[in-house]
């Protein structure tokens, strides 16, 4: 069971086409989305339209979100590698993602914020 650090985590992608990420995070995690959610046995993935795109010209505005949230089965360990492995995989698409969460410090580049 994951305590309360590991709970949540949003990613902001500069993307802004979310049926391209939705498709490319059910390869990558082995799920089906209904609708904007894709229900695994650690954690619930939603992609979302960020109601804040273009608000800012920091990531906080970017266009979508991927919020990772942890079900009661749950570990700080695979709650940390699926948020790890959304980040790594957007970067490989060359789609810029920052984390934010209580543990990005925990995540590749620190959530993202090294590579900017």
């Amino acid at each position: 069971m994951t305590d309360e650090t590991h709970q949540f985590c949003k990613i902001f992608l500069c993307s802004p086409e979310p049926s391209a990420i939705m498709q490319a995070l059910s390869e990558l995690l082995g799920g089906v989305f209904l609708r904007r959610s894709m229900f695994l046995a650690d954690a619930t993935v939603d992609v979302l339209r960020n109601s804040d795109a273009g608000t800012s010209e920091d990531f906080v505005g970017w266009p979508t979100i991927v919020e990772i949230e942890a079900t009661r089965e749950a570990t700080n360990v695979s709650i940390r590698n699926i948020a790890a492995e959304v980040l790594t995989a957007m970067w490989s698409c060359d789609v810029p993602a920052i984390a934010s969460c209580s543990f990005e410090d925990e995540l590749p580049w620190h959530g993202g914020m090294d590579r900017l």
